[in-house]
């Protein structure tokens, strides 16, 4: 052998080391059949008798998966299969994560031989996925906490701030369905936009009381030192942006905080700003965060209806909103309102409005959860079931509290009761997550909405003599 020359590998060998990768390996020809494969690709999927396929065609293999649950998030099972092997026919190359029902998470790659076939690789990346997972899901935490810490003074719903993301998300991927602002909105912005809006307000922590909490309407000056908290909560942003490595999140959150208040014709603050130059996400969050505050009881207000906000809003369409987001963000309240699995009724009513009210929202967030099924819209529908975990939380604090200190006997029952909802949520929602689970089912959506309304009708009307409501 000359110097510098390669030998030869030896087809035994490269045998011996393609079973010795950790990675599943699934070798197919120019015609999409199968020719091969490692133990690891079968250990990995859990094919028993993995080599029935060689020589199929690899649709077999699809339909087998298919046939066992295997793709929890494939979506229309009827083009499913099709899809995949169109992109394959158009030699795409394909990388993706799917969980399969164990829960194990496998980063898989399809890349298209110049020979004319595929190889696939399949590894297993369940421990970095859960570790992104987590650190994703703390930080969201984190930005909560530091917003209900600057929002807790000013209204006594516990998750104004994610109601207003999701609304914010599910405004902006409308825009992106609608083509408009494309230079803008991609999907990086729209997981951006959602959780830099949660700090919307985080600048009212330099509001006094005397002023936020106030039932009445406010002076010139105090009308003044209100506006101050959009200065304010841009420039903490802009902070922790810098220490944080320019965080992209934080950065929007900034722009945000200070252009929320800005109205689309010049005549908000703090800086007076006209149309275009309001950054799209502080346009966007105007108009969530606007809703929200008429649709939720204030110190200083009762709750609006959605009718009603919704025709102010209309209203205000050229004047505080920008037109084109105020149409974008329109459609998305007419979505969520076409389903509906429990309605309020009278007989619902404890006797305590601050109560009836928190109970009207809990019915609205299952109706809307429902309403995120119907449209097999997955990021929503998890985002509506942290805000379930964080509100029956928060409602049921203040209930215990409530029939507490009416000396109810049954409080020790009705907590424990609570306290296994709150765990069956928080349950659902661990498997949704790590799971990827695309929908809910019937059977959830059932026992949520059955939960719900036997709860207000049987075991919260036990205590209505005891909170002045009467028998």
């Amino acid at each position: 052998m000359e110097a510098g020359q390669v030998p030869a590998l030896d087809s035994g060998v490269l045998a011996e080391a393609v079973e010795a990768i950790d990675q599943g390996l699934l070798w197919l020809d120019a015609n999409l059949v199968v020719r091969g494969h490692n133990q690891t690709y079968a250990k990995l999927l859990d094919i028993d008798g993995a080599d029935r396929f060689v020589g199929r065609p690899y649709r077999d293999v699809l339909e087998f998966l298919l046939d066992r649950g295997e793709f929890l998030d494939s979506g229309d099972n009827e083009v499913f299969i099709p899809e995949k092997l169109r992109a394959m026919q158009n030699r795409e190359t394909l990388r993706f994560e799917r969980v399969r029902p164990n829960g194990m998470v496998l980063g898989i790659s399809a890349v298209p031989l110049k020979s004319g076939g595929y190889v696939y690789t399949y590894l297993d990346v369940t421990r970095t996925s859960r570790a992104l997972e987590e650190v994703r899901r703390n930080a969201k935490a984190t930005v909560v906490a530091m917003a209900n810490f600057a929002e807790h003074r000013d209204t006594d719903t516990g998750v104004h701030v994610l109601r207003v993301a999701r609304l914010v998300g599910q405004t902006a991927r409308r825009l992106r369905l609608r083509g408009q602002f494309p230079a803008l909105v991609d999907e990086a912005f729209i997981d951006h936009v959602s959780t830099a809006s949660i700090l919307h307000d985080v600048g009212k922590i330099s509001t006094p009381d005397r002023i936020l909490l106030k039932p009445g309407r406010l002076s010139d000056e105090e009308r003044a030192i209100m506006k101050t908290h959009a200065a304010a909560g841009s420039h903490l942003l802009k902070q922790a942006s810098l220490m944080m490595a320019d965080s992209r999140y934080l950065q929007i959150g900034a722009e945000i905080a200070l252009t929320h208040h800005e109205w689309f014709d010049g005549s908000g603050y703090p800086n007076g700003l006209t149309g275009d130059d309001i950054p799209l996400a502080g346009r966007i969050c105007a108009l969530a965060d606007v809703f929200d505050a008429l649709t939720s009881r204030r110190p200083y207000k009762s709750a609006w209806s959605s009718a009603q906000a919704v025709t102010q809003i209309r209203q205000q369409a050229g004047c505080q909103f920008d037109p084109v987001v105020t149409e974008a963000f329109l459609e998305v309240i007419r979505e969520r309102e076409k389903v509906s699995l429990v309605q309020w009724s009278d007989a619902m009513s404890v006797g305590d409005q601050h109560i009836d009210e928190q109970h009207m929202i809990l019915i609205d967030t299952i109706n809307q959860l429902a309403s995120a099924e119907s449209q097999n819209d997955r990021p929503v529908i998890a985002m509506i079931i942290d805000e379930l975990v964080s509100y029956a939380a928060f409602h049921f604090h203040y209930e215990e509290q409530l029939i507490e200190a009416a000396a109810y006997p049954g409080l020790e029952k009705h907590r424990l009761i609570h306290q296994g909802f709150v765990a069956w949520v928080s349950n659902l929602r661990e498997e949704f997550t790590f799971h990827r689970r695309r929908q809910l089912g019937e059977r959830i959506l059932g026992f949520l909405r059955d939960w719900l309304r036997e709860h207000i009708l049987g075991e919260d009307q036990a205590y209505r003599p005891y909170v002045g409501g009467g028998k």
